[in-house]
């Protein structure tokens, strides 16, 4: 738990660095989904020094938001590419707004996700010198347990964030089909707002934020297995990485809640572009894509316990000429989720029998079909993952990892292939395969098809002739643009005012993909 930040110097170079510190909270956001993270440094104002000194700030009482006054606008949307079966509810940090984030959903790129971007109500913040602008609940200073001191203005912020899903459940998203996330501030509610919502929820996630100690300690019964995701720049200087790590530990081993993290090294109190596969592998992976379907019992299909998530049951087998088969749509690997429209995602083996017997002569089925792991190595998959592999994927990618490969770009092959393909695809890692001196070779095949080894595939050109000549895959221009120029595909640019005060004299682009995964 950090103590609370002041800056000490003349009246002039206080007031400066205030503004500075409001900079990070308002502009993190606005400076993310750059080709690389952008670097803030503050120019001397009258002083030979610009010199950060940590000391504590006192307030006589901080600011509350009234109930009454209160007011929030129509969130920004942006609507599912294909037919909706998700839902992704967006909140901003300090300062800022639901619409500026909105380019967030292109850029993650889930095609059956809808997006929603609520604005907070304007309110004076204590932290901005009680300045008036967007924020979900007051905070009184840097230190942890001032950002989430204001419980009363969390609570008020919680309620309308459940009004949303329960507004979205209403128009026929299921609960554990809906993702909340958010970045600082909004972070903080996001997580606040899952934990305490009543029906399980499809995951939360946390970026560049603190945990909300003291509102929501323990997840709702409904959440006891709620997946979470934390994301965190290394070198962060408002919220700690000190902050998510504790706040993961306590997660993972004090709740046993399925959680994942990452801290990503020379990333501030920012968005980056770093960030982004991390978060569309959370959310395809919680909420992969789903389909309903009736099949008359007796149902036809070997069902067993799912490795993940726990107590989720997945079809094994189907029987040939069975009633499941010749329903059309289910495939070896499916997951059910609903049964006759009752919850069954992670029941429990045994409890999703008894739904089944209970049923009468046709059972109404929610299923989802998960995305084969794409980080996974060929070899590690058992004879029978590689064989489900192979007959229910449209096609097969086998990238070499080894060897010369290695270090030639096979990583960025990978996350290529994994942008460019769709999801019934399978992309993994394999052994090197010879032949490597102009770069990673790629192994292509799939149900019906003879293997064959692609040579040189090295840069996002030979990727798209690939995937055209062996697949007839014609990749989306917009989604090779993002690979090659994220900056171009989704920038946001910093506000004009804060530059015309000379509060931001330099900007250096720098960044990384690599991460610290934990």
């Amino acid at each position: 738990e950090a103590d609370a930040m002041k800056f000490a110097g003349s009246p002039t170079r206080d007031l400066r660095t205030l503004l500075i510190l409001v900079v990070c909270f308002v502009s993190a956001s606005h400076a993310f989904l750059l080709s690389t993270p952008l670097r803030f440094a503050a120019a001397p104002v009258g002083a030979k020094s610009s010199r950060v000194h940590p000391v504590v700030v006192h307030r006589s009482m901080p600011l509350r938001m009234a109930a009454t006054e209160v007011q929030y606008g129509k969130p920004a949307e942006v609507a599912a590419s294909e037919e909706q079966s998700a839902t992704v509810i967006w909140l901003h940090g300090l300062g800022d707004s639901g619409r500026a984030w909105s380019k967030l959903a292109g850029a993650v790129g889930v095609d059956w996700a809808k997006w929603i971007f609520p604005t907070a109500p304007k309110a004076p913040n204590t932290v901005a010198g009680g300045s008036e602008m967007n924020t979900w609940y007051d905070m009184a200073g840097v230190g942890v347990k001032e950002l989430r001191g204001d419980t009363e203005g969390i609570a008020q912020s919680v309620e309308y964030v459940h009004s949303l899903i329960s507004a979205e459940i209403e128009a026929g998203t299921p609960a554990e089909r809906i993702v909340l996330g958010g970045f600082s501030q909004g972070g903080c509610l996001a997580l606040a707002a899952a934990f305490q919502y009543p029906e399980a929820l499809g995951g939360v996630i946390g970026v560049s934020t603190w945990f909300p100690r003291g509102i929501a300690d323990k997840p709702s019964e409904a959440n006891a297995k709620l997946p979470v995701l934390l994301c965190h720049g290394e070198t962060d200087p408002i919220a700690k990485v000190e902050w998510t790590r504790k706040a993961f530990d306590y997660l993972l081993e004090q709740l046993e809640l399925p959680a994942e993290g990452n801290v990503y090294p020379g990333v501030g109190h920012e968005f980056s572009p770093s960030k982004l596969p991390d978060i569309k592998d959370f959310i395809q992976t919680h909420c992969p894509p789903a389909y309903k379907t009736k099949v008359t019992k007796p149902l036809g299909a070997v069902l067993v316990e799912a490795e993940t998530p726990k107590g989720g049951v997945q079809v094994s087998g189907l029987k040939e000429g069975g009633n499941a088969a010749a329903a059309g749509e289910i495939q070896v690997g499916d997951q059910i989720v609903r049964v006759n429209g009752e919850f069954a995602k992670n029941v429990g083996f045994d409890a999703v029998m008894d739904m089944i017997v209970k049923a009468d002569s046709e059972v109404e089925l929610d299923m989802v079909r998960p995305i084969p792991d794409r980080k996974a190595d060929w070899a590690t998959l058992s004879e029978d993952e590689q064989q489900q592999r192979y007959s229910a994927s449209s096609g097969v990618l086998k990238v070499c990892s080894d060897g010369p490969c290695s270090k030639q770009g096979a990583k960025l092959v990978i996350r290529w292939l994994t942008e460019l393909t769709p999801t019934d695809f399978s992309v993994s890692r394999c052994s090197c395969t010879g032949n490597c001196g102009n770069g990673p070779n790629v192994v292509v095949g799939g149900k019906g098809r003879e293997e064959k080894v692609m040579y040189g595939v090295n840069n996002v050109g030979s990727a798209v002739k690939m995937l055209r000549e062996e697949f007839s895959i014609e990749t989306d221009a917009a989604k090779v643009q993002q690979i090659l120029n994220p900056s171009k595909a989704a920038e946001f640019a910093l506000s004009d005012e804060l530059v015309r005060q000379g509060i931001l004299s330099s900007v250096t682009i720098r960044g990384s993909f690599d991460s610290n995964r934990f």
